[in-house]
C-alpha cells in the first residue's frame, strides 16, 4: 500500500492517497489493539489522513482525524506510559491538534494544548538529566573511595 500512497502523493492526487489511508485505518480498526505495532501504524495513518486534509485547508477534517489518532495514543500510553516513543507520538498528536485550533482562531485551546504537548517532553527531558546527574555522582563517590 505504501507505495501507492506515495505515488498517488507524488502524482498529486491526495484523494486517492487519503482513500488509500481510509482503507489502511478500517483494516486496522478490525484488529486487536493490544499490540503496539497496529496500533502505531493506526494513529500514524490517521495523522497522515489528518495531514492531507491539512494540506487542502479542510481543517475540521484535519481536526477530527488528528484527535482521532490522539484517543488511539492516549489509549495505548494508558498501559505503556514508561515507552518514550509513545509519551512522543502523544505530544505530536496534541500539537497537531493545537496548530489548527490555532489557525482556526481557538487561541485558548490551542495554547492548552501546546502546554499539554510541551510538558511530557520537559518531564521526560528532567528524568534523563536526573539519571545522567545520579550516574555522575555514583562515577564520584566511586573515585573517592576507590584507592
Amino acid at each position: 500500500m505504501n507505495i501507492r500512497v506515495y505515488c498517488s502523493r507524488a502524482m498529486g492526487d491526495s484523494a486517492a492517497a487519503i482513500n488509500y489511508f481510509e482503507e489502511s485505518v478500517e483494516f486496522l480498526t478490525k484488529l486487536p489493539t493490544d499490540d503496539l505495532e497496529i496500533t502505531h501504524t493506526l494513529s500514524v495513518s490517521l495523522n497522515k489522513i489528518g495531514d492531507l486534509k491539512y494540506y487542502r485547508r479542510d481543517l475540521q477534517a484535519a481536526r477530527s482525524y488528528y484527535l482521532r489518532s490522539l484517543g488511539v495514543r492516549r489509549d495505548v500510553i494508558k498501559n505503556n506510559s514508561g515507552v518514550a516513543s509513545q509519551v512522543i507520538d502523544v505530544a505530536v498528536s496534541l500539537a497537531k491538534v493545537a496548530d489548527v485550533d490555532r489557525i482556526l482562531g481557538k487561541d485558548d485551546e490551542a495554547i492548552d494544548g501546546f502546554q499539554e504537548a510541551i510538558k511530557p517532553q520537559r518531564l521526560s527531558v528532567l528524568a534523563f538529566l536526573r539519571t545522567q546527574l545520579e550516574e555522575k555522582q555514583s562515577e564520584a563517590t566511586a573515585s573517592l573511595v576507590s584507592p
